[in-house]
């Protein structure tokens, strides 16, 4: 494994999930981590946890799609800890509903969350993380590999994380920065969870969970402890991507053959 002594790591989307097993991971590796989230009474709940587990933690009440906010939770891991090495784009809200039926704000709610604010975040960063030749990594999800229905603007928000991860690599090599994408399936979910509906109200996820929030944790620290470019996580998503490079075609075609027959992986999985 990996060991992270002394680096510093900064987690949006820390409070709980993923990123919250996250936070664990690298803390008991010996980092350095920093959570953001946007409620604060959850962030410092949050806090006060990982603190029983290493006190090198910190946490910045913010909302990554506002570039101040950002700016702010960059800054407070480098005052706290005196350098930045890793960006962890984890902050992001999903939904569901045919784009039709799509509210101008959910649209916005959900490129703001999941794609604007990996960009403002990792352009707050990039200086640090350049002078550390470290890692900025992009959590995404199978609908970033290519459009599922039902999830339209989803799927573009983690889509564009792909070009911006693929620029970034090029821009940034020179300074020997990571760059890495993670395609995540359905995680195990805190129950408080809710994802948007296409009115914008906030309803409970329905799909069948492909791994726990540990073990989608450890493959991410993995990853970047061996400072992989895109990693996978699910069979159902390994698949997916093979397929999708070889015929995006027959990709589409699968999928609407499911969607139209009302198969039961489609069900699952849409």
């Amino acid at each position: 494994m990996a060991n992270f002594e002394s680096k510093t790591v900064l987690i949006t989307g820390g409070s709980r999930g993923v990123g919250y097993a996250l936070a664990e991971a690298f803390l008991r590796r010996g980092a350095n981590v920093v959570i953001t989230a946007r409620g604060e009474d959850r962030l410092q709940r949050s806090l006060e946890s990982l603190k029983a587990i290493r006190p090198t933690v910190s946490a910045v009440a913010g909302d990554v799609g506002v570039y101040e906010d950002a700016c702010r939770m960059v800054g407070t891991a480098v005052e706290d800890f005196g350098a930045l090495d890793i960006v962890v784009n984890n902050a992001g809200v999903s939904m569901r509903g045919q784009f039709a039926d799509l509210s101008p704000e959910t649209c916005a709610s959900v490129v703001s969350s999941s794609l604007m604010g990996a960009i403002y975040v990792s352009r707050a960063a990039v200086k640090h993380v350049s002078a550390a030749s470290g890692s900025i990594v992009f959590i995404s999800s199978i609908a970033g590999i290519f459009g599922l229905p039902g999830g339209s603007v989803y799927c573009a928000a983690k889509g564009g994380m792909n070009g911006l991860a693929e620029s970034l690599r090029l821009e940034l090599a020179p300074d020997r920065v990571h760059v890495g994408v993670v395609h995540l399936g359905f995680t195990e979910h805190d129950p408080e969870k809710r994802i948007l509906a296409a009115d914008g109200s906030r309803v409970l996820p329905d799909r069948p969970t492909h791994h726990t929030q540990a073990q989608a944790a450890k493959l991410i620290v993995d990853m970047i402890g061996k400072r992989r470019q895109r990693v996978v996580l699910t069979p159902i998503g390994k698949v997916g991507w093979a397929a999708h490079r070889i015929s995006p075609r027959f990709v589409s075609w699968s999928i609407g053959l499911a969607q139209r027959s009302q198969w039961k992986i489609f069900r699952d999985f849409s």
